[in-house]
């Protein structure tokens, strides 16, 4: 008698529809990592993926280099076809599921996985309000949605039945140390002095991510605290709009007279150890699912300063575990930071409860359950 899908390991294969390396591709890497033991992971990737396709294998998972189909009325004989030679490596591999990393991936490749005729789960990482008529016509064939936050389920653009959608957190775990230990050897060689204040963003430098209102709000800290330094981890030169986007960035900090004030590092495998050299973190966004590095801040014992926008606010407790501030508001932005810098006690106090909020709401255990029961859910759909 054949064996059920159900009574083996699926096979699901993640399309990831991005070069570089982000918040999408760090959460899926954490994902593949949770499920390894009760699930065959597949990672397709574009070509010139090279750090995230180096990432996947060294968890030991297979990656296929793949060419994202465009949709297209006009060109429709050339969409069709591309998405037939991805159904086709579909098949080849045995997948069960498809798991788009976020809407793109379903934009590209949903019709390749209606071919191949296999399940098919989106993970929705940011709010989508709006969506043009060719997004809501892509999205048709996915059978399953994951949403980071009850903010980006609820303010979904297309209606979805019940049993259709789900919020599913993500979750990191809380280090037995803090790194505390190797804080001073992470500052000096950094060539931060040991009397400055390090005030850390842990994401690319990206259009999406307000760093003109960090910069506005820095001067106003740094005229208060000239020995403040802000040290921003996340990749700047990997992706073109990336690289642009610090090209402007760095131009704006020149402007300012306060360049000297900023390090960048670019894309780092030692986000954890770079953390534990901060004094606390800030994240000024334009639009946010459910940030990570918010989650890895506060299990490092950090609080947390960010912009009050998505699932955001879902995590932070103003006052308890850090503060929200306004969309693009530097001033607000600025005093909050300059509070968290003259008040160590308390800032101590907020980066210790945020410790416990992750430990007791962000476990690894339940984001592997609540992943294998939406997987077993689609497949029984």
């Amino acid at each position: 008698m054949p064996q059920s899908k159900l009574d083996r390991k699926l096979t699901v294969a993640h399309i990831m529809p991005w070069s570089a390396i982000g918040g999408v591709e760090i959460a899926t890497l954490r994902l593949t990592d949770a499920t390894r033991d009760c699930v065959r992971n597949l990672a397709f990737c574009l070509p010139d993926a090279f750090p995230l396709k180096q990432s996947f294998e060294q968890q030991g998972i297979e990656t296929i280099t793949y060419a994202a189909p465009e949709p297209s009325l006009r060109h429709g004989a050339k969409y069709y076809l591309d998405s037939r030679v991805i159904a086709h490596e579909l098949k080849r591999l045995g997948a069960d599921v498809v798991h788009f990393s976020d809407e793109k991936a379903a934009y590209h490749t949903s019709l390749a996985a209606r071919l191949a005729g296999v399940r098919t789960v989106c993970h929705m990482r940011v709010s989508y309000p709006t969506l043009s008529t060719r997004s809501r016509l892509c999205l048709l064939p996915v059978q399953s949605f994951i949403f980071v936050s009850q903010e980006a389920m609820r303010t979904f653009a297309i209606s979805l039945p019940a049993g259709k959608a789900r919020v599913i957190y993500d979750a990191v775990e809380v280090p037995a140390t803090d790194g505390s230990e190797d804080r001073r050897a992470t500052r000096q060689k950094l060539g931060i002095p040991d009397h400055c204040t390090v005030v850390g963003t842990v994401a690319r430098v990206s259009p999406q991510k307000d760093y003109f209102t960090l910069a506005s709000a820095a001067v106003e800290v740094l005229n208060k605290h000239p020995n403040t330094r802000f040290l921003i981890v996340g990749d700047n030169s990997l992706v073109d709009l990336n690289r642009k986007h610090y090209e402007d960035v760095a131009k704006r900090l020149v402007d300012l007279g306060i360049a000297d004030k900023f390090i960048f590092l670019g894309h780092r495998t030692d986000t954890a150890q770079l953390i534990s050299a901060m004094d606390f973190c800030v994240l000024s966004t334009h639009r946010e699912g459910f940030p990570l590095s918010i989650l890895e801040s506060m299990a490092l014992r950090k609080a947390v300063v960010a912009t009050a926008v998505g699932g955001i606010p879902e995590i932070i407790q103003p006052g308890i575990n850090g503060f929200l501030h306004q969309h693009a508001d530097s001033k607000e932005l600025a005093q909050q930071i300059l509070y968290l810098i003259e008040n160590p006690n308390q800032t101590a106090a907020m980066g210790q409860a945020g410790c416990e909020l992750v430990r007791h709401n962000y476990s690894r255990d339940k984001y592997t359950h609540d992943i294998l029961k939406a997987y077993s859910a689609v497949m029984q759909a």
